[in-house]
């Protein structure tokens, strides 16, 4: 899988152009604040329908126009297509795929599989829990769309639970109208506990085999998927769900919030046996962000047989010449855009690249 082309079009401060990208190495340079990281935005919208930087549309359209365009043509093993993307202060967003209106942004993903990796992305090991279950979503949500539909119903479903133990806690029948809502709430988040078991379980020995090698051996990573769910089964876990909401009721009343579920499960790092989260050097948290990254591409490739396209956000500035040079040779057959202030030739270490000059807006190369 690879983006053969982008042309944007008042989108943030990118001038109007048509960038074609090799299926390789591409290297994007320029000062900070330049365009390049606007650039890989476009790359993730047009894979996920959303930016991985802010929430609201509007900011990526330039501050003096009223609508931004992308249009991204790419290749996978089986097809060719194009996904465009207009963006507008008084319309909501409009995304076509080969020049078919979507009707909702869920039938956008698996068409363009991308991972993106910024310095932000240590945010993942260093911060709280929301951090690393949208690292399990949006890898989910773009190998099954079921899962992404499913992980929409739930929060519905909690949204409206949470409303009813805040609005209606002296209601002496709210247990019995909560009953409705955990039935629906266990389903659903069974569902999202087998698939998230399964997705640690899958990445876990690739992130240590990967971490291996990005410490020369002198690390060893484990992922271990945090949760209050039990079960083999989604039946099993669903049976467990719903009697746990209906034991701690009580307690929930008092908080005002749902206290059970899946939206409280959280994946736990550890190098050598040791938390990184709590303990671990800023070093090992970013070798351990990137760990991921990597193995993220290394799942999606044995999961729908092709590489995705990974996007490397400045990277190079946060990690030694060793891991510089290891990152590379793991990219050597994927499709890599990424972006730094500045790019040594020695540093592909002979792996053919294409290289993009990027200032004030104007990409070249």
């Amino acid at each position: 899988m690879f983006v053969r082309s982008i042309t944007v079009k008042n989108y943030r401060n990118l001038d109007y152009q048509k960038v074609e990208l090799q299926k390789g190495l591409n290297v994007f340079c320029g000062l900070n604040a330049q365009g390049k990281t606007n650039f890989l935005e476009c790359i993730v919208l047009s894979s996920l329908g959303k930016s991985p930087r802010t929430d609201r549309d509007k900011e990526l359209i330039n501050w003096d126009k009223d609508w931004a365009q992308i249009k991204t043509v790419f290749c996978t093993e089986t097809t060719d297509g194009e996904i465009e993307i207009k963006l507008s202060k008084a319309e909501k967003k409009r995304v076509a795929v080969n020049g078919l209106p979507l009707i909702k942004i869920g039938e956008l993903l698996g068409w363009l599989n991308v991972i993106y990796f910024s310095p932000e992305e240590i945010k993942v090991i260093r911060e709280g829990p929301d951090a690393r279950r949208r690292f399990m979503d949006i890898d989910l949500c773009q190998t099954d769309k079921n899962y992404f539909y499913t992980l929409n119903r739930y929060n519905k479903i909690l949204t409206q639970r949470n409303n009813l133990l805040k609005k209606e806690f002296q209601n002496k029948d709210l247990k019995e109208m909560l009953s409705i809502w955990d039935k629906q709430l266990a389903k659903e988040g069974a569902k999202l506990f087998i698939k998230r078991k399964d997705f640690i379980q899958k990445i876990a020995p690739i992130a240590q085999e990967v971490h291996k090698k990005l410490t020369d051996g002198k690390e060893e990573m484990h992922l271990i998927y945090q949760t209050e769910m039990q079960g083999e089964t989604a039946a099993q876990a669903e049976e467990f769900l719903t009697d746990k909401l209906s034991q701690t009721f009580d307690k929930q009343l008092k908080l005002g919030f749902t206290a059970n579920g899946v939206h409280r499960d959280d994946v736990k790092f550890s190098v050598n046996n040791v938390d990184i989260r709590k303990y671990g050097s800023q070093g090992q948290q970013r070798t351990a962000a990137l760990t991921l990254k990597i193995s993220e591409v290394k799942l999606l490739k044995e999961i729908i047989g092709e590489y995705p396209v990974l996007l490397l956000d400045d990277v190079f500035s946060e990690i030694d010449a060793l891991r510089r040079r290891r990152l590379l040779e793991y990219t050597a057959d994927i499709q890599t855009v990424l972006t730094a202030t500045e790019f040594e030739t020695e540093l592909a270490n002979g792996i053919p690249y294409k290289k993009f000059t990027v200032s004030n807006g104007k990409i070249s190369g």
